[in-house]
């Protein structure tokens, strides 16, 4: 019995190959027209239609079909919106035919307004993030200039908001076009921190004591396990503005470094702590 399992399951591996790539040969554009044009347009863009549905007007497809994963347009379409107009397609597609309805609309572009993206910015997010996106507004929004999200992520976030966080869903507040503008501008004001720069810094404000970033040592509850590598921006952050050797050194060793100084500061001690 356990062979013949074995056997069996060897098998589905072997044929699962062709089964994936069978949507190949499937219209995807042909069963988007059929399906979903009548809501959001042949090309991605919501008909009349579309955009009076109520309580929520049908999404612009080609706004975000380069920033949303296969996975979760796979979700959308296999089950549905639970309260909107977007029923599960399950039931009328097998699921090639999702896959090759993905991959038309994987076929969609979009050429962000940056523009737009800088007052829907200023209208929705600054309030918490800042306009310069540093966040240094009190509510504990993360800084944006050094998100380590790449647009995907940017975009994922705006949709369904970060829980435990101020940060909530902006998926009705905002169109598919204003999410992947503003997606787009925030990923414009990211700053590259310059390792190089940090390692300037380091020499003249840190090698004194810690001749190398190897040698840092964490002491009281964060020594516990942990490594400088282990620490998260924000706490390494933390620890250069706030750490010990500020009781020792003064507070003037750290006052002059300024955000973009301190995160070079980070950026070379990742580079030479791995």
């Amino acid at each position: 019995m356990q062979q013949r399992f074995i056997i069996g399951a060897v098998i589905g591996l072997l044929v699962a190959p062709g089964l994936a790539s069978a949507s190949d040969d499937i219209d995807g554009k042909a069963l988007y027209a059929k399906n979903c044009a009548v809501c959001h347009g042949a090309t991605g863009e919501p008909t009349a239609k579309g955009k009076s549905l109520k309580p929520f007007p049908a999404r612009n497809h080609r706004a975000i079909a380069q920033y949303v994963g296969r996975d979760e347009l796979r979700r959308i379409i296999t089950y549905g919106v639970k309260g909107t107009a977007m029923t599960p397609k399950k039931y009328t597609l097998d699921p090639l035919e999702i896959e090759a309805v993905i991959d038309y609309i994987k076929t969609f572009d979009y050429k962000p307004n940056l523009a737009n993206g800088k007052a829907r910015f200023k209208a929705v997010c600054s309030s918490c993030h800042g306009m310069d996106g540093r966040a240094q507004t009190g509510v504990g929004a993360k800084n944006l200039v050094y998100s380590k999200l790449d647009l995907e992520g940017i975009v994922h976030t705006m949709r369904y908001g970060r829980p435990g966080t101020l940060m909530t869903s902006k998926r009705h507040q905002l169109s598919n076009p204003d999410i992947a503008d503003i997606a787009n501008y925030v990923y414009s004001m990211r700053y590259m921190a310059n390792p190089a720069n940090g390692k300037k810094l380091y020499a003249k404000n840190c090698a004194s004591c810690h001749s190398t970033p190897r040698d840092i040592k964490l002491i009281g509850n964060a020594a516990e396990k942990r490594t400088v590598s282990d620490l998260d921006d924000r706490l390494l952050d933390l620890r250069i503005r706030h750490g010990r050797h500020v009781d020792r050194a003064g507070e003037d060793m750290v006052t002059h470094l300024t955000d973009d100084n301190i995160q070079d500061l980070i950026a070379y001690i990742r580079h030479e702590v791995k």
